[in-house]
């Protein structure tokens, strides 16, 4: 959009666009904001703003403050081009820049960002050169000692000559018959070469080369002989040293010229980008919101306030272009009327320009082709005639211009000559503004002007509300009704005496104050209005608190309820986990009665703890019966109290707190308290075989008799018998086989040599049956 930079000056843009500048991260950032245009294409305008958001989204993950390193290398490139000589620094610059172009790709790339993304699709990469710089250059702009194995040895060898020389000088300066000669002991430099300060008198007393003289004569700086040689030395090396440093120099700036044209895009680019980023950070700073952008001249500001007021700024409400076309506003001096128009003016040229503005979200805002402002000092008390010429100049100019998709504000329209005929030229411009369907808002104290709304359409008139309590403006806006006139009121308040403001009145034309009391009566409906949407706001407000109270005490009582039956549901798990352990500790007392190798088992201490492992057992079936279940979920096995069935749960339970039990063949649906978990076939196979321990426990003997079988059975009672042995842990047991032809002891043994369970075995003692007797011990 061509637009006269008078107009923007007036309405402060380039306030904005310092305010932009500073939030930029590169110094070429910096300047491509100041020179932020606002566009009048919607396409445009719409990606710009999409980009400001997109931009503050990826903000939210971190910033891309390498940008801050960024500067514009234009004359670097231009003399790489021509084959000229970078210098480290100007090298360290094409880094930085290279460096960013990589980060950047790197940092949108790796989140959504639709439109951000085809930029930096552009930028070329080129990490081989990045890194080769990175090599030679440190982040100081010096030339790095490993750039090159030649300048590494170059550089070592002035350093070991260099310690040559300062321990020589360091010797010479200790030592006794030369400290009388010297001014200081202390190693120095002049012209890069070493050298120490000798009293002038005893100049001739050490031989060397002369350098310099101290300002008052008395001292001289020698270099002495035996180190000439060496710095001469370090001079032939300096010199290998820059030479190398040249070499090294050109051919990377020989690469950088090969580059050239792929880091201008580059630089290009990221000055975007940063430009960009500067929006989304002055959108974060400012507070500020996406505004719905069209093409059809509407604009729709709600709660808008003017960017450079901060806290100071009143927000306000102000439409345009959808139910009237031309906006009149009146009101008192110092009211307000004019950050009105500039507020307008300047949001409408902050949107153009892809900015955010501190107004509520879904606030409207139009894309104008061009933006007239005449705005004038709206303080001054006497407005000359080239005033009054110099608006009219304007004012020309902006009709010449007009068209609809124009908006133009103009402040104080027919003021500085005479009222009458202000008004009347006040009244022709807007008429003719009209005909051309233009956006125009107009502040004035004409009051000819406050009946031109009411005479025609497309027109409303607005005012900036004056509290006459406190004699001060309330820098609010009203559509709808005129500005009131409060002259006699703030005469009266003032102490002007009654009599006086009564006879003001009496001289106000009779249509004037026909008007006057229309507005008055006017304001009085519309307040009362405002009050009683007001109280109807607060109950609308109160009876959504209540609602929202009882929406909590239901949440509430709900999760109180859950909380109860997982407090049940908790009580019962931890009653049966209790009961499984009383179980086991009683198996396990078994175990150790049996294993007691001392003396015989005690049948009356087992027959106790199977009585109290029974009624362990029994009161769990108790509790099953009598314990209420709750949370039954599919999968769970449960009974049915009524019909003595036992089922798997399929489905439930629902809102009638009803189960689908699979029964045999058969689906039941029933409720769910009549429903208990019972015992699966598992949890019955392991009670099954507790009780078959604790049979075996009770009967089992510590010896077997196979005396008289045949050995094929003997063998067989054997292996069942050590089967059961082992079971209740027996550990040592005995095979009562008789001495006979020995044929069958013989068959035991041989049958004990492989067994999984016997550790060894042995033929009795006398005691014991000698050899009719097989004492087996058990692993």
């Amino acid at each position: 959009m061509k637009m006269n930079q008078d107009n923007l000056t007036k309405l402060e843009f380039n306030k904005i666009l310092s305010q932009v500048s500073e939030c930029a991260y590169s110094e070429g950032g910096k300047e491509q904001s100041l020179l932020l245009k606002p566009s009048s294409d919607l396409d445009t305008v719409q990606r710009l703003l999409k980009e400001t958001e997109e931009a503050m989204e990826l903000l939210r993950y971190g910033e891309p403050s390498f940008l801050s390193f960024v500067k514009i290398p234009n004359r670097h490139l231009q003399k790489a081009r021509v084959a000229g000589l970078l210098t480290s620094f100007e090298l360290l610059d094409i880094y930085h820049l290279l460096r960013a172009s990589r980060l950047m790709v790197k940092y949108v790339g790796e989140r959504s960002a639709n439109v951000l993304k085809p930029y930096v699709s552009e930028i070329e990469e080129n990490s081989e050169l990045e890194k080769r710089i990175q090599s030679v250059v440190d982040e100081d702009g010096g030339i790095q000692n490993d750039a090159s194995l030649e300048l590494k040895h170059i550089r070592s060898q002035i350093e070991t000559t260099r310690l040559r020389i300062k321990d020589y000088l360091q010797n010479f300066i200790r030592s006794g018959n030369n400290q009388n000669l010297l001014q200081d002991a202390l190693v120095t430099e002049r012209a890069g070469r070493y050298v120490v300060p000798v009293k002038q008198e005893y100049r001739n007393d050490v031989k060397g080369i002369v350098h310099d003289e101290s300002a008052s004569g008395a001292t001289v700086f020698i270099e002495p002989l035996p180190v000439v040689e060496h710095n001469n030395k370090i001079r032939t090396l300096q010199i290998e040293e820059k030479r190398e440093v040249e070499r090294i120099l050109r051919e990377l700036s020989m690469e950088v010229s090969v580059f050239a044209e792929e880091l201008q895009q580059n630089m290009e680019i990221l000055l975007r980008m940063d430009l960009i980023f500067a929006r989304s950070h002055m959108a974060f700073n400012m507070n500020a919101f996406k505004p719905d952008i069209n093409a059809k001249g509407i604009i729709d500001l709600q709660r808008a306030k003017h960017p450079l007021l901060g806290d100071k700024a009143v927000p306000i409400n102000v439409s345009l272009g959808k139910n009237f076309d031309v906006l009149v506003i009146t009101g008192p001096n110092t009211g307000g009327k004019t950050v009105v128009l500039k507020t307008i003016g300047l949001l409408s040229l902050m949107a153009m320009s892809g900015l955010f503005i501190p107004a509520r979200e879904k606030s409207k805002i139009a894309v104008f082709s061009n933006i007239f402002v005449d705005i004038g000092d709206e303080q001054s008390i006497e407005q000359s005639l080239s005033t009054f010429s110099s608006h009219m100049n304007n004012i020309i100019h902006i009709l010449h211009e007009v068209n609809e998709r124009s908006l133009v504000l103009m402040d104080e329209l027919g003021a500085g000559t005479d009222p009458a005929e202000g008004a009347a030229l006040a009244r022709a411009i807007l008429e003719k503004m009209k005909a051309r369907n233009a956006r125009v808002v107009v502040t004035t104290h004409q009051s000819e002007l406050k009946t031109f709304a009411y005479q025609n359409q497309r027109v409303e008139n607005a005012c900036v509300e004056f509290d006459p309590r406190t004699l001060s403006p309330t820098y609010e806006l009203t559509i709808g009704t005129p500005g009131q006139s409060n002259a006699f009121e703030i005469a009266t308040r003032l102490g002007l005496d009654t009599h006086t403001v009564k006879r003001a009145r009496e001289l106000v034309p009779e249509r004037e104050m026909e008007i006057g009391n229309m507005i008055r009566q006017l304001k009085e409906s519309r307040y009362t209005f405002e009050q009683s949407n007001k109280e109807l706001e607060e109950e609308k407000v109160e009876i959504k608190s209540e609602r929202e109270r009882l929406e909590i005490e239901k949440i509430a009582f709900y999760s109180e309820k859950e909380q109860v039956l997982k407090k049940a549901q908790r009580e019962a798990d931890q009653y049966v986990r209790q009961v499984k352990k009383e179980a086991n500790e009683a198996i396990e007392e078994f175990k150790e009665l049996i294993k007691q190798k001392e003396k015989p088992p005690k049948w009356h201490e087992i027959e106790q703890k199977r009585k109290k492992l029974k009624d362990i057992d029994r009161h769990a079936l108790l509790e099953e019966e009598t314990f209420p279940v709750q949370h039954l979920k599919p999968g769970d096995y449960v009974r049915i109290k009524d019909i003595s069935q036992k089922g798997y749960v399929l489905k439930g339970p629902n809102t009638q707190g009803e189960l689908v039990v699979q029964v045999g063949i058969m689906k039941l649906t029933v409720k769910q308290e009549q429903c208990v978990l019972a015992e699966s076939t598992e949890d019955k196979k392991t009670r099954t075989r507790n009780q078959t321990y604790l049979q075996k426990a009770r009967e089992i003997s510590a010896e077997l008799d196979l005396r008289g079988q045949w050995s094929d059975d003997a063998i067989i009672e054997l292996d069942k018998y050590l089967e059961d042995a082992n079971l209740v842990g027996l550990t040592s047991v005995r095979i009562i086989h008789g001495k006979g032809t020995g044929a069958l002891r013989a068959a035991v043994r041989n049958y004990l040599n492989k067994h999984r369970y016997v550790k060894e075995f042995r033929d009795g003692q006398r005691e014991e049956g000698g050899y009719g007797v097989t004492v087996i011990t058990l692993k």
